[in-house]
């Protein structure tokens, strides 16, 4: 599997952006709870995800939660939201787990009739 790396500018800094197990961990360690998909509408739990990419994919940033939450700008996290996204879409390679869900939820629907 092809990993996913984009490049952003967040707060002056050029950053790369990946998704692997490492931010995983990382997001429970900020979070202080197990890594779930389906939890992170809230914007305390995008914004852990967020800094935990960050964090993990550059090391010797600069940047704080503090600094990113007070100083960053609308489009810089709208930027920084979409390569988080995307390296973790390529992660967790969803079009192929979609795919599978897809078929097992008209399986069981099939089933049913």
């Amino acid at each position: 599997m092809k990993k996913e790396v984009t490049s952003i500018t967040l707060l002056g800094e050029e950053l790369s952006i990946k998704f692997n197990l490492a931010v995983e961990c990382a997001y429970e360690k900020i979070a202080g709870k197990p890594f779930d998909l389906n939890d992170l509408i809230s914007q305390t739990s995008s914004a852990a995800l967020y800094m935990a990419a960050i964090l993990e994919s550059n090391p010797d940033t600069e940047i704080t939660v503090e600094r990113l939450m007070r100083e960053a700008t609308g489009p810089e996290i709208e930027q920084l939201s979409k390569a988080v996204v995307a390296a973790m879409t390529k992660w967790l390679d969803m079009p192929d787990v979609l795919k599978k869900l897809q078929k097992a939820d008209k399986a069981e629907k099939k089933a049913k009739n």
